[in-house]
């Protein structure tokens, strides 16, 4: 496969072969070094004859392929425009790998006559950052290790004739939330009542991180784990690995004014602090992928009269060249950058289990631009 206008044409003959390939199509007859005989009597040689027929009529192109080192002058344009007028054609279109000069172009302008310039795709025309994409790919999954509450204390309520429940049973995950009976005074009328009430529900004001303890320490997992993952940093120089991290989240409810009050099994627990360990899976591997696996050859062609660009590319196994129009409208995102880092992290939890016996070491990290997902 090529991508550069020398492999493509290596030679005048090459050239005129490939402006012939990207004309043909079905509702057209192309042929390549062709005389045609015009109403002067005189012969002339083509180098691309494009001939479309619909109904009654019959429009002919002609296209001359220059495969120069120097750029087309004006001599050539006027050559160009006398056959047409002697054959009576229909268009008259130039190709070059060279360019035009400025009095080429100022003629061609005048008499209607297409001229382009055959070459490479800039990197921003096949999309950045360009043909070849490569790029890190980070997947970031967390799992709680250790969970240490700090001096808590445990109430019953008043009037509740019940044994205390030192166990903090905790249920990771649960799409629906347990509930369990828990006895009040209710305080305008003094009698006993019972209310239904999750298992864990937080009650004090830290329930805005999250209705129970299981949300709330998920949620500073998450927080513990946005530590890691706001940092980007390449591990072992891109190799493909799976490395684990450990992360101390400390959450001291009595330093910020109020413990953390959980309803959990009737009673009602009071945490003056929580330490937790929080472990971070980064599963690394690189990317790599070429935009022109799947194609023979891929180039521009640059419209020098409209100020157009098409790129025209022919897929394996597929006979057809395919044209398209190429967009000058600026792209205000930002686009990726080759080396850049890719970060996913993924909901829920992985086993604990699996850091287990895991030895602490050093990391051989950088730092890199990263795109996070």
């Amino acid at each position: 496969m090529s991508f550069n206008v020398k492999d493509v044409v290596p030679d005048w003959g090459g050239f005129e072969e490939f402006v012939k390939e990207i004309h043909e199509g079905h509702d057209v007859v192309v042929e390549r070094d062709v005389t045609l005989i015009g109403q002067s009597g005189a012969p002339r040689q083509i180098d691309v004859h494009v001939t479309h027929t619909k109904g009654p009529y019959e429009y002919s192109t002609l296209i001359e392929c220059k495969h120069w080192k120097n750029k087309v002058k004006r001599q050539q344009i006027e050559n160009m425009y006398a056959s047409m007028d002697d054959l009576n054609a229909s268009k008259g279109v130039i190709f070059t790998t060279s360019g035009f000069q400025s009095g080429a172009e100022t003629y061609s302008k005048a008499k209607n006559i297409d001229i382009y310039v055959i070459r490479d795709l800039k990197p921003e025309e096949w999309g950045m950052p360009g043909r070849d994409i490569e790029f890190y790919v980070q997947i970031f999954s967390k799992s709680i290790v250790s969970i240490d509450c700090h001096d808590t204390m445990i109430a019953k309520p008043e009037g509740v004739d019940t044994h205390y429940n030192n166990e903090l049973s905790l249920c990771f995950g649960a799409k629906d939330h347990v509930l369990h009976d828990i006895k009040s005074i209710e305080p305008k009328t003094g009698q006993l009542q019972t209310i239904s009430v999750p298992n864990n529900q937080i009650v004090s004001s830290h329930k805005k991180k999250g209705f129970t303890l299981e949300e709330y320490l998920e949620s500073a997992a998450t927080h513990g784990q946005s530590s890691v993952t706001n940092n980007a940093f390449l591990i072992n120089n891109g190799e493909e690995c799976t490395r684990y991290l450990s992360v101390t989240v400390n959450m001291p409810f009595k330093e910020k004014g109020e413990l953390l009050k959980v309803i959990s099994k009737g009673q009602l627990i009071y945490i003056p602090k929580i330490t937790m360990e929080v472990g971070i899976k980064v599963h690394q591997f690189k990317f790599r992928h070429d935009r022109g696996s799947n194609l023979l050859y891929a180039l521009a062609v640059e419209d020098c009269i409209g100020n157009n660009s098409f790129s025209i590319s022919k897929e394996k196994n597929k006979s057809e060249v395919h044209w398209q129009k190429i967009s000058k409208e600026s792209n205000t995102t930002t686009s990726l950058v080759n080396g850049s880092i890719l970060k996913v992290t993924t909901n829920g939890f992985f086993d604990a289990s699996e850091m287990n016996g895991l030895k602490e070491v050093d990391l051989n990290i950088d730092s890199r631009e990263s795109k996070c997902t």
